[in-house]
């Protein structure tokens, strides 16, 4: 009666082989999760993190190339009404990272309601589209912002770990692979 122990050993075979190629794996594996974990509290909590988001959410309001954009898509409307009048008058003599203000917001309301009442969920339908294109915008910016923090992550740990990971993998499947013999 043979020993398998000794029978298995005598096929010389390498663990090596699995175990580098779930290394591999698992380095690109890691690599992957570099850019698909989402950004954790504490990245989120850092200084630049928050200057950067302030900033953009302070962009929202502000007077920018975007809001001129909107507003010359409106002006190039041959025939505008009266809402929409108001609501381009609003933005006039502003300048770049300037606010709309409450109040300037207020009279272009009432200046509306007094031309024509009909008109007043026409304006606030046109602000509200200027908002969500603002919103939408920030959004982008966002999220592109957040993938540059995910950039900024160490490459190495996430591949170190990810080829550990996999090395392990690799070594427990090779040791519980078993040879069926008919």
């Amino acid at each position: 009666m043979k020993v398998e122990a000794i029978q298995g050993h005598d096929k010389r075979r390498t663990v090596l082989g699995p175990l580098g190629a779930g290394a591999a794996i698992g380095a690109a594996s890691g690599y992957i999760l570099k850019y698909t974990y989402p950004i954790t509290a504490d990245e989120k909590q850092t200084d630049e993190y928050i200057k950067v988001k302030n900033k953009i959410n302070s962009q929202k309001t502000e007077y920018n190339f975007r809001t001129e954009k909107y507003v010359e898509s409106i002006k190039a409307k041959p025939q505008r009404s009266i809402a929409e009048d108001e609501f381009v008058r609003m933005f006039d003599g502003l300048k770049e990272g300037d606010h709309v203000s409450h109040s300037r917001i207020r009279q272009a309301l009432k200046n509306v309601e007094a031309k024509n009442p009909q008109e007043v969920l026409e304006f606030k339908r046109v602000c509200k589209a200027s908002s969500e294109i603002a919103n939408k915008t920030a959004k982008q910016c966002m999220n592109a912002y957040d993938l540059v923090t995910k950039h900024i992550r160490p490459t190495s740990f996430f591949l170190i770990t990810g080829a550990v990971v996999g090395a392990v993998i690799a070594l427990i499947n090779d040791i519980m692979k078993t040879d069926v013999k008919n």
